[in-house]
């Protein structure tokens, strides 16, 4: 019997793997089920190569954006439609030691790619400094992951659901699993971090890229609409909306912007996050014999196209993963922890 392998969990994750098990022409199946507090469907897709109050380079930035180029043009000629696009990042410089930090990034030549001497007319006439990040991207991750799962689904490789997985594997099968932080019992060292996003309306509003202040401000393809979003709730009680999280955001927009603003959604999820912000790849240390890809916190979209190619070539020829990333450095003690 010919052996596949079986992903648990279809956010963008779990899409991502069996996307790429189907270009590499490997047996696959995909399980999975919308959740309350799914955390990809809230995403805002976005790729940021500078990140941080020192602006600092991403973890692996010039190796996650190649892999994700050539991946996420790769599903748009398969999906048939356009989802994954360039954005500058407009960070506003709120101190002087903001200010000497880009001076020395600008004249760093490691970081020519990512620094840019662009100007806006609106950015200026707000008399506050900043400066531009390009080399930046954003997935349509809602419009995507929708597409991606209407094909898996037409061709017979996804099914619905999550638990029990039993009467869907057999014994020559091999689990992944990439269930994210949604759900009763979660891999060691993962931790479930909630966020809340809204899109709003802002008519009138042109900005020229993605705006980093307290919060992300995320120009959409529909005309004036917007996604604003987030902060951190590690461990949170529930997945559910609070009138707290959307006051916040609604506020850091005011900081910004001080016209009329039409709130049209209001977005929550749960991602997960690990304490030393690197995701949990390869063997299980609570399943013998069973993966992860798990614990990509914010950096889903760019983690995985890469870490997908990582695990496969880890399970089919043996190729070795870093210690980085293997759950194994968050040795099972109990078993799966339920906090």
């Amino acid at each position: 019997m010919e052996k596949k392998y079986v992903i648990i969990g279809h956010g963008i994750a779990g899409c991502v793997l069996a996307l790429t098990f189907y270009r590499r022409g490997i047996p696959f199946k995909i399980i999975g089920s919308t959740r309350p507090g799914e955390a990809s469907m809230a995403s805002s897709g976005l790729i940021n190569p500078v990140t941080g109050r020192r602006y600092v380079k991403a973890w692996m930035i010039d190796e996650l954006i190649e892999k994700a180029l050539d991946f996420y043009s790769w599903t748009e000629v398969l999906l048939g439609n356009t989802y994954f696009f360039p954005v500058d990042i407009i960070r506003f410089l709120s101190n002087h030691d903001a200010i000497d930090a880009w001076k020395k990034r600008h004249e760093d030549p490691l970081y020519a790619s990512y620094i840019s001497n662009k100007r806006f007319e609106y950015l200026d006439d707000l008399q506050k400094p900043y400066g531009i990040v390009t080399g930046g991207y954003r997935l349509d991750t809602q419009a995507w992951l929708k597409a991606v799962r209407i094909f898996l689904a037409s061709k017979g490789f996804l099914e619905s659901g999550f638990e029990p997985i039993s009467d869907r594997v057999v014994g020559n099968d091999t689990i992944i699993f990439a269930t994210g932080a949604v759900g009763k019992s979660l891999s060691n060292g993962l931790i479930p971090n909630k966020g809340e996003a809204i899109i709003v309306r802002i008519p009138g509003w042109k900005l020229p890229g993605v705006i980093k202040d307290k919060v992300y401000f995320i120009p959409l393809k529909e005309n004036n609409l917007f996604w604003v979003g987030s902060y951190y709730q590690p461990w949170p009680e529930h997945a559910n909306l609070t009138e707290e999280g959307k006051e916040k955001l609604l506020e850091a927009i005011s900081e910004v912007y001080p016209g009329e603003v039409e709130l049209i959604e209001h977005l929550t999820g749960i991602r997960p996050t690990v304490d030393d912000r690197r995701p949990l790849i390869g063997p299980s240390p609570e399943h013998v014999g069973k993966y992860l890809f798990n614990g990509m916190g914010t950096k889903g979209t760019s983690l995985a196209p890469y870490w997908a190619d990582e695990l496969i070539d880890h399970i089919t020829i043996g190729k070795s993963l870093p210690y980085i990333v293997n759950p194994s450095r968050y040795p099972a003690t109990t078993g799966l922890i339920n906090r």
